[in-house]
């Protein structure tokens, strides 16, 4: 076979540059094409690697061809030269494929001993007359960029061919050569494979930043800190433990200097106003008494009107669970972030009796968490027992059955919650069954979804896990009605009154489900659940309720199908049950003589409901349990657009006096703490208006079943101030004359609203912001001591109370660290020592004594 090239023979002719290949194949068996190991001739590789390699290459481009004495390049003779005699070339793959030359004697002291030129063999044998290249310094990656130049070409001749296959084995044999010239063809330097002595800190940087934001092998495959860390290496050693250590305290110290110096900005911003937002909590670890606390902290940055989430991690609580041990150990905390008591504006904790009365004596005041506060009312709806005491104001009937009787206010419920938790349980333990749970072939059932656990201490678990349990109606009934399905399991099966009263039931949790998902939003202000609670209590104490119809029948599945439905049917009843569009009913609360009303268990939840929601919300005879006499809500609303609407409205519903002289005088008394030094923020553009809301009556009534309360008409008074030059007076002047803008009286986004005002009211805009981070719910320490629990596994069970510290702060605030983590500041071993002995309690363990944490206590006294 000949090509234009130059002829190409078969293996048995072919030779190897330096010798002849028929002694080779004479060695072996001939005809097999195959070639045995001999000694290394004197154009082999000098790198060690297999001989055969390279003479099969070379063999397939043609007989030996002689290779000339001498070359001449840029006028001047090079003389070939043995390769042996060069001590300082670098070994490579490449060089098994070149001849070299070298200038005469006459070039000699010129600098350029050791340039070299080079002729292509694979070029030479295929007839060519040889392409010669320059090695600079013997520096070899000329010669590989040949190879892979004409072998990714797109020609099908055999030039293409042996040169990618030399060009692949050069890449395969990566040893020895110059490191800029060796690689793969898309990245042709081999430094990203590497690990410079130089780059070796951050490359250890990076792993331990590895192992903070992983919890499990499971998530090397696809977590992008991983991905990214293993991108740019191939061989890697990791660091000895102790160096481990000390590069998790050289991140810790970075960030922590990070998260200081930014509470430090907006605390000059803030003037001397209390801007600090804190959510607190204690924890303790599971089977022992080393217990935790976590801190977060939320304020509105005044230079963007953005609310901001600073989390300080989960660190060692020491002491008793009492009141004066937490509230020291809560001032601590934040001292060590750079913050005083007096930049405290409000404290958000559970009921738990310990946590409140510490942050009750704190001069700031104290919210309640609502998500727990509703989780609570929905567990008494529901028939599910509670651990504390009943609260003030709830009659217990006396009955034979015992306290766990007593504590039930709705049997019926709790008794059908009780089927359904071990029908959700039967799955997560038979494998066999979801086995055919999944094989079943449905018609019009929609996409095949597993049941979700009922988690009793988990917010909103209870509906999550009925809405599943509704959309999965038809594939249930199909798995029941199977016969592999043995006649155990079938005892789980539910009774059609079951799903009835079980999608009554789930239709009044419905409303609690969506409040609590809004309070657990780390940046809706507090003021919006006050609207939300409003509007929570109107639904509740509706004559009707929407619930969904019986299951069975899908309407649309997906965003889009379900808004298109609700176009083409705008009359019709509809409801959005955990993504998936259902029909819809009316139902009366109570019996009632033409419309159909709700089931028994139905109807007493939503009993329980309005009872547990004036207790909880709107009680009048405790002020810690009535939102309208909160003072962070009543600030934060009375600075919502909206809001003093809001405020009166809901006052006049509940037969309440007006709370908007109170609030006002709130926000007063925050605006004489304005010092005088502070400075004001630059104005910035006014942002665009809020795009009108695109989905109809009918889509709204579909995803929420909750009425907007401040929705009614309503008036406020107010008179005007004179100004002062000072700048708390000045914000006074504008607090009236922003009660009378048409845009204040109107509902809308309070954030947004202030950076429209920004510019027109600049002192009164950062008051505004000191008060709107207020914070109802705690969800932001539940999630850092989920984190805490992940991090504190069995497979790190050896983790020190102050390394896991430094772990949440870390991986809470990554986004700090600088792009490139060489920039993180290194740390002597006197420095890293002296941090963690620095950290809160420098790490020291749980001392002996009440170990048990009264913070889950929601009802204490």
């Amino acid at each position: 076979m000949d090509t234009e090239e130059g002829p190409i023979l078969s293996s048995q002719q072919a030779d190897s540059g330096g010798g002849t290949s028929g002694e080779a194949v004479a060695n072996g068996k001939a005809g097999n094409g195959l070639l045995t190991k001999r000694r290394m001739g004197e154009t082999e590789s000098a790198s060690g690697a297999p001989t055969e390699e390279v003479d099969t290459i070379l063999s397939l481009c043609g007989p030996v061809a002689t290779a000339p004495e001498t070359v001449e390049h840029k006028k001047v003779q090079h003389v070939l030269l043995d390769k042996t005699a060069m001590p300082w070339k670098a070994k490579s793959a490449a060089w098994g494929f070149l001849k070299l030359y070298q200038a005469d004697t006459s070039q000699r002291g010129s600098g350029k001993e050791k340039d070299v030129v080079a002729l292509c063999i694979l070029c030479l044998r295929l007839g060519k007359k040889g392409t010669k290249l320059m090695l600079s310094g013997g520096n070899v990656s000329n010669a590989i960029k040949h190879l892979r130049q004409l072998g990714s070409r797109d020609m099908p001749t055999m030039t293409q061919l042996v040169h990618s296959r030399a060009a692949l084995y050069v890449s395969k044999n990566v040893t020895g050569g110059s490191s800029s010239a060796r690689g793969l063809v898309e990245a042709p330097s081999i430094n990203r494979f590497l690990t410079p002595k130089t780059d070796r800190r951050s490359h250890h940087v990076g792993f331990v930043l590895m192992q903070v934001m992983t919890f499990s092998p499971h998530s090397f495959a696809s977590h992008s800190h991983v991905r990214g860390f293993f991108n740019d290496l191939a061989s890697y050693t990791p660091p000895a433990p102790n160096t481990v250590v000390h590069h998790l305290a050289e991140l810790y110290d970075c960030l922590l200097s990070e998260v200081r110096n930014r509470l430090s900005r907006v605390k000059k911003l803030f003037g001397g106003l209390p801007f600090a937002h804190v959510v607190t909590d204690l924890w303790t670890e599971e089977h022992t008494n080393t217990s935790f606390g976590s801190v977060v902290v939320r304020f509105v940055d005044p230079e963007d009107i953005k609310m901001e989430v600073v989390r300080l991690g989960v660190s060692l609580f020491v002491g008793r669970h009492d009141n004066a041990t937490i509230k020291a150990w809560l001032l601590g905390r934040l001292a060590y972030f750079g913050l005083a008591e007096t930049d405290i504006c409000s404290t958000t904790t559970d009921s738990g009796a310990n946590v409140r009365k510490a942050m009750r004596q704190l001069a700031a005041p104290w919210l309640p968490c609502f998500s727990h506060s509703l989780h609570n009312a929905v567990k008494y709806a529901v028939g599910g027992p509670s651990e504390a005491r009943p609260l003030r104001g709830v009659q217990q009937a006396s009955t034979a059955g015992g306290m766990q009787q007593q504590r039930s206010q709705n049997p019926g419920a709790r008794t059908l919650l009780a089927k359904l938790r071990k029908l959700f349980g039967h799955f997560n333990h038979s494998e066999v069954s979801v086995a055919i749970y999944k094989d079943l072939v449905v018609p019009h059932a929609g996409k095949c979804r597993t049941l979700v656990t009922d988690v009793p201490t988990r917010w909103s678990s209870t509906y999550n896990a009925m809405a599943r349990l509704y959309t999965c109606f038809s594939r249930l009934m199909a798995f029941f009605s199977c016969r592999d399905v043995g006649a155990g399991v079938r005892r789980r099966r539910l009774s059609m009154d079951e799903w009835d009263r079980m999608r009554q039931v789930m239709g009044i949790l419905r409303c609690c489900y969506e409040v609590t998902t809004r309070t657990e939003s780390a940046t809706l202000p507090v003021s919006s659940l006050l609207s939300l609670l409003a509007s929570l209590r109107r639904a509740v104490n509706s004559d009707q309720i929407l619930v969904p119809c019986l299951p069975g029948q899908l309407l649309a599945e997906g965003e889009c199908a379900m808004k298109q439905y609700i176009e083409d049917h705008p009359s019709d009843a509809v409801l959005v049950v955990d993504n998936n569009l259902y029909p819809a009913e009316y139902l009366h609360v109570g019996n009632h003589p033409v419309v159909d009303s709700l089931c028994q268990d139905a109807s007493t939840a939503v009993l329980v409901l309005r009872e547990q929601l004036e207790l909880r919300f709107f009680n009048k005879s405790d002020e810690s349990r009535n939102v309208l006499r909160s003072n962070p809500v009543l600030a934060s609303s009375v600075l919502s657009p909206g809001g003093p609407r809001l405020l009166q409205s809901t006052a006049r519903l509940l037969g309440e006096t007006d709370p908007l002289p109170h609030a006002l005088e709130l926000v007063k008394n925050v605006c004489d703490k304005y010092s005088n030094l502070s400075p004001t923020a630059p104005p910035v553009p006014a942002a665009p208006g809020r795009a009108a809301a695109t989905a109809g009556k009918a889509w709204k009534r579909a995803r929420s079943c909750l009425v907007d309360s401040s929705d009614e008409e309503g008036s406020y008074g107010g008179s005007a101030a004179q100004g002062s030059p000072s700048r708390s007076e000045l914000a006074k002047a504008q607090l009236e004359s922003v009660l009378h803008l048409p845009d204040f009286l109107k509902k809308g986004d309070a954030l947004e609203f202030w950076m429209r005002s920004k510019h027109k009211f600049p002192d009164l805009a950062v008051v505004a912001c000191s008060l709107l981070g207020a914070v109802g719910s705690s969800a932001a320490a539940e999630r850092d001591f989920s984190l805490a629990g992940n991090v504190m596994s069995k497979n790190r069970s050896t983790l020190l109370p102050q390394h896991l510290e430094m772990h949440s702060l870390i991986r809470e605030n990554v986004d700090l660290l600088p792009k490139v983590l060489k920039d993180v500041p290194v740390l002597s071993a006197e420095q890293a020592a002296k941090l963690r002995k620095m950290t809160p309690l420098g790490g020291c363990p749980q001392v002996n004594g009440d170990g048990d944490n009264l913070s889950s206590d929601e009802d204490g006294g």
